[in-house]
């Protein structure tokens, strides 16, 4: 077992942007991962009774390997008892409440046992420019996009295609360099939010009139990497770059094996436990455009000494009832 860090991935936004929405569907819609969920109140939370294995009181284990926790005891003893299960979770995932600045909730993911993925901020698309206008919370709404590694525009739906693109270059004004994705009913692919590599990279669902696409490519390599050249490659991706993960063994004398997350600017590259027997580079790398993208992925894939797929595009969209 990997005694790696659990990656943390913090989701804030002001009250009614579609958190809770968020948490539902990363329950409901988990494969292959054991997400653990830190949430204010069990019963904002709709869990399908088909799903539940057993509930304690302040645990709900799901079948699908998922645990929900409340947070009624604060977050160092949720966290606590989080790093305790067993088996333990792949990651998890702290729900803030629309109240707090999910950028200082972030900081409890540097307690032992834990590490920071990303911070994603929620925004109300139709409401988010008046309530950042507020005198009252707008410095609160303009704070929190500003602590965020992702900016989501839900709510995408209920505003013109013009008013949506005016308010995603406001958001990119509040959260300076940070990708900023639409999404309509918090349907956002769990490779954005988690880092979750897809199982194929060349996928693609059906046209819907409200969709956000997102491209991927995959680089794989047969040889080790300096982690000089490692950092120099990462740090140099465009903006259009939304999420890198995957895994790379270095050159070191250990022949270190290591995890490796980028979202927006966040880089988190740590020791992780994997089948020596591996491809040394196996990264993924998702974005907004797809011939940014395979153009990102060509020139990582160049300083990494390693080759890349084609880019796929992925179209996820919300039927409205």
């Amino acid at each position: 077992m990997s005694s790696a860090p659990i990656p943390v991935t913090v989701i804030g936004g002001y009250l009614g942007a579609g958190k809770t929405t968020l948490v539902n569907r990363l329950l409901a819609g988990a494969t292959g991962e054991r997400i653990a969920v830190l949430v204010n109140d069990f019963g904002s939370v709709s869990i399908d009774a088909s799903l539940i294995a057993s509930s304690d009181g302040d645990t709900i284990r799901l079948a699908n390997g998922c645990v929900c926790c409340s947070l009624a005891g604060g977050f160092v003893e949720a966290m606590t008892r989080v790093a305790e299960f067993d088996p333990r979770p792949d990651r998890l995932v702290v729900e803030a409440s629309g109240v707090a600045d999910p950028a200082a909730v972030a900081q409890y993911a540097h307690l032992p046992g834990f590490g920071l993925d990303a911070v994603v901020v929620l925004a109300d698309a139709e409401t988010v420019r008046r309530r950042a206008d507020d005198a009252l919370v707008g410095a609160h709404v303009r704070r929190q996009l500003a602590g965020a590694d992702l900016v989501v525009l839900n709510k995408a739906d209920l505003v013109d295609p013009a008013t949506l693109e005016r308010v995603c270059d406001w958001a990119r004004t509040q959260a300076d360099g940070v990708p900023i994705v639409a999404a309509v009913e918090a349907v956002v692919p769990l490779a954005l939010l988690l880092g979750t590599a897809p199982r194929s990279a060349t996928r693609e669902a059906p046209r819907a009139e409200a969709h956000v696409d997102h491209a991927t490519v995959t680089i794989t390599g047969r040889t080790a990497v300096m982690r000089r050249a490692l950092d120099d490659a990462l740090a140099a991706l465009p903006d259009g770059v939304v999420r890198v993960k995957g895994f790379v063994e270095l050159t070191d004398p250990d022949g270190t094996r290591v995890l490796v997350q980028r979202v927006g600017a966040r880089m988190r590259i740590v020791p992780f436990d994997r089948d020596p027997d591996s491809p040394p580079v196996q990264l993924v790398v998702i974005g907004l455009s797809g011939p940014a993208v395979a153009a990102a992925g060509r020139t990582l894939a160049d300083a990494l000494g390693a080759t890349l797929a084609e880019p796929g595009i992925e179209r996820h969209h919300q039927e409205h009832p």
